[in-house]
């Protein structure tokens, strides 16, 4: 019974969300969440919902609800988590959630965003005893580099990082959604966490449907939900003794993480605050020069091509590390006249 009830679970989740499809305009309504352009940065025609967020949340919570109802019932046996972690798992994605959808409303600092997602971290992390990265390993060494006494800050680094990342990421329709569904398949290939995994990409199937049409944005609500999930499976996996290589992470997180790095130091020299907003992420230099389409194929590429090319050799190859040319050249080549 419990072992086939994840599969109703799953089959009740994609009628809730073609629901939610149905009524997505209402639930903007009631919350009354939506991008309004400004000519400026944000280019769209007319007002849009953002409220990506809210239907993923929805999907999470009701995952929460059934696993809950099971653990009466049954018992609580979802992998990688006991019934307390999983609460705190919950409790601190929905604080995320909180905090995006303040920020869609109010439009929060970068200063504010950071400090708050610092004190929320430091508390997961000191509330959670599973939840430190401890040691990082390579492909090209036989050892892992021991951190024990800096795992705090380099968890609560990593944690900022990809979030930052993450959201410097979502730029344009279908961006953020299709890498979010390819990380989540990477955990799929490696066999971890795996009901949550399918979970969020049935969710985000059916969000890039509406994002696809330009019905709906993921918001900041959405992408803090979204990256708080993955950076706390990555770092999850890595205290569960089924880490991921440091470089292997390194190649899925490789664009987004590389342009933090690049926009942050460029708004630095011009005497801005590293995590300002502007429109001279890669994906605006790409979509300046390629247009749609194209550019939303080149960024797959980039990001998908050289995780492929890992798994077939087991390590970093030359192959990647031209990959990598590639997206440097294209930098230097397109962000000239966005960058002066």
């Amino acid at each position: 019974m419990t072992n086939n009830s994840i599969y109703i679970f799953f089959l009740f989740q994609i009628f809730l969300n073609i629901i939610l499809v149905f009524h997505f305009s209402k639930i903007s309504k009631v919350i009354n969440l939506f991008d309004i352009p400004d000519h400026k940065r944000k280019l769209h025609k007319k007002k849009v919902p953002s409220i990506g967020g809210c239907l993923i949340f929805i999907n999470i919570f009701s995952f929460f609800i059934y696993n809950l109802i099971k653990s009466i019932f049954f018992e609580f046996d979802l992998n990688f988590f006991d019934q307390q972690e999983f609460i705190i798992f919950i409790f601190f994605a929905f604080l995320f959630f909180f905090l995006g959808i303040l920020d869609d409303k109010i439009y929060l600092s970068a200063n504010t965003k950071l400090l708050l997602y610092f004190l929320i971290i430091l508390t997961l992390v000191l509330l959670s005893n599973g939840i430190l990265i401890n040691s990082i390993n390579f492909t090209f060494v036989s050892y892992n580099l021991n951190i024990l006494y800096i795992s705090i800050f380099f968890t609560i680094l990593c944690f900022l990082l990809f979030i930052n990342a993450f959201n410097m990421y979502d730029g344009i329709n279908l961006q953020s959604g299709l890498y979010s569904i390819f990380i989540f398949s990477v955990f799929l290939y490696k066999g971890i966490f795996i009901e949550i995994s399918v979970m969020l990409i049935i969710s985000l199937l059916f969000f890039l449907y509406l994002n696809l049409k330009n019905k709906c944005f993921l918001g900041n609500n959405g992408a803090l939900i979204v990256s708080f999930v993955i950076s706390y499976i990555f770092i999850k996996s890595n205290s569960s003794n089924i880490s991921f290589y440091a470089d292997e992470i390194f190649l899925i997180m490789m664009i987004p993480g590389v342009d933090l790095l690049r926009l942050a130091i460029f708004r630095l020299i011009k005497g801005n605050h590293p995590f300002s907003a502007d429109r001279n992420h890669f994906h605006h230099l790409l979509l300046n020069n390629f247009g749609f389409n194209k550019t939303i194929t080149i960024l797959n590429f980039m990001t998908i091509a050289p995780y492929f090319i890992f798994i077939f050799f087991g390590h970093i190859t030359y192959l990647t590390i031209f990959s990598f040319l590639i997206y440097i050249s294209l930098i230097f080549k397109y962000s000239d006249k966005n960058l002066n």
